[in-house]
């Protein structure tokens, strides 16, 4: 991991559970659910779920493990998360095991974002929900966000517009594709989108 990556994963708006938060007001899962959290990073997403959903089983997974903090340094609810070293592409889950799968601020990083779709429509359970939340393409910030994060971050770094997200999703097999920008910012630098499978 580049040591400029791992200064932002420490900065405040890196660890913000905020988009967590507003995306979650528009999905429903059982209390019980499966949650699988792709791209965990440094875990605080993935625990903020077992804190909202505290009945839940819930998954973080991310390409390298060791960029994950450790179960004992997250703020969690009663049952921990566990967390799995994997490829997104090739997530290692059975068919139609997860309620709900959350994209938090990852789709950007993605080398192969319509693959990931493929692979999280398969390991949802029919009727289960995808909750996606990145840059919106159409911001006027999508340029200079891509220049410094392929320059510090990931060179696989690539906002894409709503429509490019919708086409995919709809072309993974999810329907009923809803988007979503916070009351009051229709022009704000993030977008929502939740399917179901």
């Amino acid at each position: 991991m580049k040591p400029w990556a791992r200064v932002f994963a420490r900065l405040p708006w890196a660890r913000s559970t905020r988009a967590y938060a507003f995306g979650l007001q528009h999905v429903r899962v059982p209390p019980r659910a499966r949650i699988l959290d792709i791209g965990a990073g440094q875990g605080r997403g993935t625990a903020y779920l077992t804190r909202v959903f505290p009945q839940a089983l819930v998954v973080g997974v991310d390409l390298r493990f060791d960029t994950c903090l450790r179960n004992a340094a997250l703020e969690t609810g009663p049952r921990p998360p566990v967390f799995v070293q994997a490829d997104a592409r090739h997530l290692p889950f059975a068919a139609d095991v997860f309620d709900l799968v959350t994209l938090v601020m990852t789709f950007h990083c993605l080398p192969h974002p319509r693959t990931v779709l493929r692979e999280v429509h398969r390991v949802l359970r029919p009727g289960g929900v995808l909750l996606l939340a990145d840059v919106d393409g159409r911001h006027w910030m999508r340029r200079p966000f891509e220049w410094v994060e392929r320059a510090f971050i990931s060179p696989n770094t690539r906002v894409y517009q709503p429509t490019t997200w919708h086409r995919w999703a709809s072309e993974a097999g999810f329907n009923q594709v809803r988007f979503h920008k916070r009351p009051g910012r229709s022009r704000g630098f993030m977008l929502w989108m939740v399917a179901e499978a």
